[in-house]
């Protein structure tokens, strides 16, 4: 006799609020990112996450005059801190880039600076 599937568990819903969105949005537009020193909620990786789908969503539905490309990333720094960034690809053109902007809005060390990225 088969197992009867287990329901999945119902993940938490993480609200963001329309203010972190609109201001996320204009720091991806210039300088290119957003970081937890501009939304400190940001060190919680729910909610960066849940921040950078609310903001692509923004700028596929509300936002007609922008177009750009929204990345999350999370980097791993000296002292095992890990901090997530979400980029505008077209601004910050390379992960790359992106671990040393954030190592340097952030104040962080970069442990080991062998990002492996194909480009094609």
């Amino acid at each position: 006799m088969a197992d009867t599937p287990k329901e999945k568990a119902a993940t938490a819903t993480v609200d963001i609020p329309a203010e972190d969105v609109e201001k996320a949005a204009k720091l991806i537009l210039d300088p290119g990112y957003v970081t937890k020193k501009d939304l400190p909620k940001m060190a919680d990786l729910a909610w960066a996450t849940a921040l950078s789908d609310a903001v692509t969503k923004h700028f596929l539905n509300d936002d007609d005059d922008h177009d750009p490309y929204v990345y999350f990333e999370q980097f791993d720094f000296a002292g095992g801190d890990i901090d997530s960034v979400i980029f505008n690809m077209d601004v910050i053109k390379t992960r790359d880039e992106a671990l040393h902007d954030l190592a340097d809005a952030l104040d962080e060390k970069i442990v080991n600076n062998d990002v492996q990225q194909t480009t094609y």
